[in-house]
């Protein structure tokens, strides 16, 4: 991380409101002892394997992937039947791996999600038991493997040379021992015979539900899936708990879904047969909607209650085909009760393009009727995916989809799991959430169990934005997400971000550690480097890392490199500590020559570049930045300044626009004696 000198301690007057003239601020003075050794400030440490990456070459210390930077890729063909009435799931896939690696591979790790719901397996969150996956088939290069005890093959460790053909299950893992390693730049074929039970509504992430009417499924996490071997740690060997998400190779996905006819089927990737499924009048209407900004109801419920939702298919059932590319995972959702909303979302070309220049995404919204507020669900995902693409960078994908039930809100490539909020302006907060998941970390796959807020935090910052536009005169979303952080700052139930987030229920908080506490500071981020810097930091990061596998360090780079300047100081106490942040104002009193002398103390273990602005009578405002380096360089703990003010202060506030968590706000005012507080 690159080093700037440290400024003069000079404030530099940014500006006065409705005063003719500026004068700049007198420097700072400190009390002649008043310094102390800031041990939270220090540079960000480089984890052994992330330095090994660099040398290796697989990345860089400006956050760009290095030039022998390698991923690998993956392939799945899977055939599947789900049964609603039994809620029984089987299917079979040919997976197809391919090792770009520079080492050979004799060992592949599976993820078997389902084997959260079996009894016995280890889990951090309430799970029913369904009985888990059942393993009915596994061969590679067509040749049929066994299965093997622990001690044979271990799956959380590396197995011995010699260990035999075959696979080991452990909890959700299992561990294949091939019959020939996996060369680089070779591939190996993997065929896989399963079935499992989707558990009931009251669990997460999947699940079917009965209620309003009838019978809606949800289903992730649902198909044996190759882990990831990377160019940092290898293979990502970890177990899945529950509270953590997920780490997946990106690949290309061919999904077969039969069901019976009557049930649309929402997924996904691009349905690659609509003419051998939907009815010509529903054709019509998805035709329709391709071309249109207005929402077209695609499937009514009129349509749904009379067996019209769909073709009658051959003995009673359909196969749904879809295709998707570059994508991470797959997942699904059918019902025989859904209605069906589609709307185009416009957004950019492309970058570089012609910012007139747009292309259309089909944006689907799938319902039971009765789920309050979903007739405007199509368009809030429409806005979101406008909005996010012109901010970021533009959706890499052609379609999106929407499905209800009784998982509340989780993302997925391409389609989002939405439950029933209470309020229209809840539904649109958890739509744009799950929308601006599509960025992180559908297109930008960092680990999301390792480093949840690499894309919970972020998002939760881009969902505030989203709702604060769109309900202006609604509750302060920044300042909830604020007020979360502190209800908890400095205490024991607070973790460093920097934590596997399964390490952190049930002593911290999850949601303060993933969502609410980096949410803030990505807002303090952007208040710190300005919106250009900030926004293009994040483009630059999205597209470096577009469909590969950033960690911190590369984000934490790529920050820095936009914005020419060493950025230590706030990365390091606000992700691996847990401090506070606490400025004070301790006096104000009248300077020489209209001026204010404000007295500050930093009484917490961060520092910051707060503000400190003065409003005095008629309505002028002076305004002043405290540079850093006079916390960190300089070492202050008490500086006085004085600002010039045009008639008698009124007010004194410090970082008025709350852009950095400070613990006790309450000493951040002066007001002055017999002036009415704001």
């Amino acid at each position: 991380m690159q080093r700037t000198p440290a400024l003069l301690a000079v404030l530099a007057l940014l500006g006065t409101a409705c005063v003719p003239g500026r004068r700049p601020a007198s420097g700072p003075e400190a009390e002649s002892s008043d310094t102390a050794t800031r041990h939270l400030v220090r540079p960000v440490p480089l984890t052994p394997s992330f330095r090994d990456a660099v040398q290796r070459g697989t990345r860089t210390l400006a956050g760009a992937p290095g030039s022998r930077y390698w991923q690998q890729r993956v392939s799945y063909r899977i055939e599947a039947e789900l049964d609603p009435r039994t809620a029984t799931l089987r299917g079979r896939e040919r997976i197809v791996y391919r090792n770009h690696s520079p080492v050979p591979l004799r060992a592949l790790v599976l993820h078997l999600y389902q084997n959260l719901f079996r009894e016995g397996v280890p889990r951090n969150r309430f799970a029913p038991i369904t009985g888990g996956v059942t393993l009915e088939r596994v061969a590679a290069a067509g040749q049929p493997l066994a299965e093997r005890p622990l001690a044979q093959i271990p799956v959380l460790t590396l197995p011995e040379p010699g260990a035999p053909v075959g696979y080991a299950v452990q909890g959700t893992l299992a561990r294949l021992i091939l019959p020939r390693a996996v060369v680089p730049g070779d591939s190996a074929v993997l065929e896989i015979d399963w079935s499992f039970h989707v558990p009931p509504s009251g669990t997460f992430r999947t699940a079917w539900q009965d209620t309003l009417g009838g019978r809606a499924f949800q289903v992730a996490q649902w198909y044996p899936q190759v882990a990831v071997f990377d160019d940092v740690r290898g293979w990502d060997a970890t177990p899945y708990l529950g509270e953590g998400e997920f780490y997946l190779e990106y690949g290309d996905f061919e999904v077969a879904l039969t069901l019976p006819a009557g049930w649309l089927v929402g997924a996904t990737g691009t349905l690659r047969n609509p003419q051998e499924v939907l009815p010509a009048e529903a054709l019509r209407r998805l035709a329709a909607a391709a071309g249109s900004d207005s929402v077209t109801r695609v499937v009514s419920e009129a349509d749904a209650a009379s067996g019209r939702a769909t073709l009658p298919g051959r003995d009673g059932r359909l196969t749904w085909r879809f295709y998707a590319r570059d994508v991470r995972d797959f997942a699904f959702a059918a019902s025989d009760r859904y209605v069906w909303d589609a709307v185009r979302a416009d957004v950019p070309a492309g970058e570089g393009a012609d910012t007139t220049a747009s292309r259309g995404v089909l944006v689907h919204a799938l319902y039971r009727p009765g789920a309050p507020g979903w007739g405007e669900a199509a368009r809030h995902a429409q806005r979101s995916l406008e909005g996010f693409s012109r901010l970021l960078v533009p959706y890499g994908y052609g379609q999106l989809t929407l499905a209800e039930g009784s998982v509340g809100a989780m993302e997925y490539p391409q389609i989002l799991f939405i439950g029933k909020p209470d309020s229209e302006r809840r539904l649109f907060g958890s739509i744009a959430h799950e929308v601006a998941h599509q960025w992180f970390p559908m297109m930008v796959g960092q680990d999301e169990a390792a480093f949840a807020w690499m894309d919970e935090g972020i998002t939760e910052y881009h969902e505030s934005l989203a709702v604060a536009e769109r309900f202006p005169e609604g509750p302060d979303p920044f300042l909830e997400d604020l007020a979360s952080y502190l209800a908890v700052a400095g205490s024991e139930r607070e973790v460093p971000l920097m934590r596997h987030i399964d390490l952190v229920a049930p002593h911290g908080e999850p949601g303060v550690a993933a969502y609410r506490k980096p949410a803030t500071l990505f807002r303090s981020l952007r208040g710190i480097v300005g919106d250009s810097v900030y926004w293009q930091a994040l483009r630059t990061y999205a597209r470096e890392w577009r469909f590969r596998h950033p960690y911190p360090w590369d984000l934490f780079h790529t920050v820095e490199r936009v914005a020419g300047r060493d950025l230590d100081w706030f990365w390091y106490p606000w992700w691996w500590e847990t401090g506070t942040l606490d400025y004070a104002i301790g006096g104000v009193e009248a300077g020489e020559g209209g001026s204010v002398r404000i007295t500050l103390r930093d009484l917490g273990d961060i520092p910051a570049p707060i503000a400190v602005v003065v409003t005095a009578e008629g309505g002028a405002v002076s305004r002043a930045e405290i540079p850093i380096e006079l916390w960190t360089v300089d070492r202050l703990r008490t500086a006085t300044l004085a600002l010039p003010v045009y008639g008698a202060p009124l007010r004194v506030e410090i970082d008025p626009e709350h852009l950095f968590p400070d613990v006790n706000p309450e000493n951040n005012v002066w007001v002055a004696p017999g002036a009415q507080p704001r």
